[in-house]
This record gives C-alpha cells, sequence and structure tokens, in this order.
C-alpha cells in the first residue's frame, strides 16, 4: 500500500486545464508569465481543494506542476504543515 488516500480530483471538463484549447505548458513551463497564468486560472474552479488535497498526497505524480495554484514549494509547506498538525496514532 502507497499510503496515499486522496482521490483523484473530480474535474468537470470545464477547468482551463482540462479544455483543448488551453496552454498546457502553463502548469509545467519554467517560464514565470506561463506559471503565474496556470496559478491565476485555478483559483476560479471548484474542483480546486480536491486538487489540492490530491497533489499534496501525490506528490511524485504531480512533480514541479502547477496543482491547484500551488507550485511544488508551496505544496512541501503544506505538506509539513499538516504532518505537524496532525493528531499522533494511538498505540
Amino acid at each position: 500500500m502507497s499510503g496515499c488516500l486522496a482521490p483523484f480530483p473530480r474535474f468537470t471538463g470545464a477547468e482551463l486545464c482540462q479544455t483543448p484549447d488551453s496552454e498546457p505548458d502553463w502548469w509545467t513551463s519554467d517560464n514565470s508569465n506561463g506559471r503565474a497564468a496556470a496559478q491565476l486560472a485555478c483559483r476560479r474552479y471548484p474542483s480546486r481543494e480536491e486538487c489540492l488535497v490530491w497533489a499534496i498526497d501525490h506528490p511524485t505524480d504531480v512533480g514541479d506542476a502547477i496543482w491547484a495554484g500551488a507550485t511544488r514549494s508551496r505544496r512541501s509547506q503544506l505538506r509539513r504543515e499538516f504532518t505537524t498538525a496532525a493528531p499522533k496514532e494511538l498505540k
């Protein structure tokens, strides 16, 4: 078992990252303008929270791409905060 619990986000197809006429390089670009455009595009979709949870739970799968408007470093920060705040397992 991998330890990942979050299900893949349920996209509606209206998300800019899912539309055929979108610019797919925005989400994976090294160009700061493209990445900024991806971050802005993600902010207005209801599936953003599901997307972020999945991305935090699957860091290897998402790599350096923008997911839910979050960069790899932001997701790492959130993962650390969540791990620190999570209740300890009962023995």
